[in-house]
């Protein structure tokens, strides 16, 4: 292992020799003789303390293959039982969707420190809900601590120039509810990075969806974008409108299409060769394609009966559709269209929670997740990165991380309910 060096800036070029350890066997630090070209040396010991699996065993480094001495090992935060890559890898398999209990027995069998693995009684003498080895508090802790850091050194402080902007409502499974019960709404903000590819650049879960919440959601970063896609809703319509003003609107065209879709009669719906699908499908791109799918359902509906639905959609949003249409921007890379990749990120995020949704009744802890989940989508989930990241927040602080739990709820009275 290299000698560290100094955590006194003054120092960085000094000669850092070892000075002895402190502490009782099993949790021994090193000390280290700091000898600066000027001034007096003096003592000191690394900002994060370093620990090795708990087993009692020799062990060397997995990527040198070096042998640790009994003082050495991965850096941890201060008052921690598992070190800073154990913290990392946590969060990247709850990232990418792994369940708390899960991941709080796979870390605990990396680290060796396996707690009892058998499903014991509780202090009442009735059947535990799982083994003290699955206790998902570990990583949930975890969560609530270290993902706002990960988000933080990834994430844009400023809104960019185009987004896209979209809800999603979380439901779990309830005997007697087809449709299950809402646990709550996810707002999520979306755009497309230097590469071109979709980013989400912001999430924030709300008990209720509603104006003020997009209002409060959209004043998280600076500045204002200058164009902003959205499915038409309400909430996020006036949210956006009262937000940003200024910025130029755009009505999500698949949105618009599939609206168009719903009210055809029920025997164009299952004809895909049907002519009308066909001039639906470029219908959006100009004012002169528009104008010929305008006349073709005018006709049908004087011809033909059930096109009375699809008549009054088109008369409805016809002022829409031939102003977005002279406006079309060329360049879709750089100015979106269609919420159509958050959409598809709200899918995912349905299938990997699903009914754990019931249990997610804290608001922190929710956000915490799901912008894990989110930075797993943007292709930040990096075990090596992570811990780098959580490495340097905890130089900057002492070693020392947040404390735990400290955004709790009342019992009665849960922040996403």
């Amino acid at each position: 292992m290299a000698n560290p060096t100094c955590p006194d800036k003054r120092h960085k070029n000094s000669t850092v020799v070892r000075a002895g350890w402190y502490g009782r066997e099993g949790q021994r630090r090193q000390r280290w003789w700091c000898q600066p070209k000027t001034g007096e040396r003096h003592r000191f010991t690394e900002t994060l303390p370093r620990i090795t699996p708990g087993d009692g065993q020799p062990h060397s480094c997995v990527q040198c293959q070096t042998t640790l001495e009994a003082w050495e090992g991965q850096p941890a935060p201060r008052l921690y039982g598992f070190s800073a890559r154990d913290v990392a890898w946590a969060l990247v398999q709850a990232a990418q969707g792994a369940t708390y209990r899960g991941t709080a027995a796979a870390v605990r069998a990396r680290a060796g420190r396996e707690l009892e693995t058998e499903r014991g009684l509780d202090a009442k003498g009735r059947p535990r809900l799982a083994p003290a080895n699955q206790h998902g508090q570990l990583v949930s802790d975890w969560v609530e601590v270290f993902a706002p850091v990960i988000w933080k050194a990834y994430a844009p402080t400023s809104w960019p120039e185009a987004v896209m902007l979209d809800e999603d409502v979380l439901k779990y499974a309830v005997p007697g509810k087809a449709r299950g019960l809402i646990a709550f709404y996810v707002l999520g903000a979306m755009a497309y990075d230097h590469r071109g590819r979709p980013t989400v650049v912001a999430l924030e879960s709300f008990p209720r969806l509603n104006a003020a919440a997009w209002d409060r959601f959209l004043h998280h970063l600076d500045g204002r974008p200058e164009w902003v896609v959205t499915d038409g809703g309400s909430s996020v319509t006036r949210g956006s409108a009262k937000a940003w003003p200024d910025a130029q609107k755009w009505r999500c065209e698949w949105h618009l299409r599939h609206n168009f879709e719903e009210l055809l009669p029920a025997q164009v719906r299952v004809d895909h060769a049907h002519p009308i699908r066909g001039k639906l499908a470029y219908a959006l791109l100009s004012e002169p394609n528009w104008q010929e799918y305008v006349d073709a359902v005018a006709e049908y509906h004087r011809t033909e009966s059930g096109w009375f639905a699809q008549s009054n959609r088109v008369t409805a949003l016809d002022a829409l559709i031939r102003r977005q249409a002279q406006t079309r921007p060329s360049d879709t890379s750089q100015r979106p269209l269609s919420t159509g990749p958050l959409e598809q990120f709200f899918r995912t995020l349905d299938n990997t929670i699903g009914d754990r949704a019931a249990r997610m009744t804290n608001k922190r802890r929710a956000d915490a997740l799901l912008k894990l989940m989110a930075a797993h989508r943007n292709g930040w989930a990096n075990h090596d990165r992570w811990t780098e990241v959580i490495r340097e927040h905890l130089d900057a602080h002492r070693g020392r991380a947040a404390d735990q739990r400290r955004h709790t709820d009342p019992c009665s009275a849960p922040s996403l309910r």
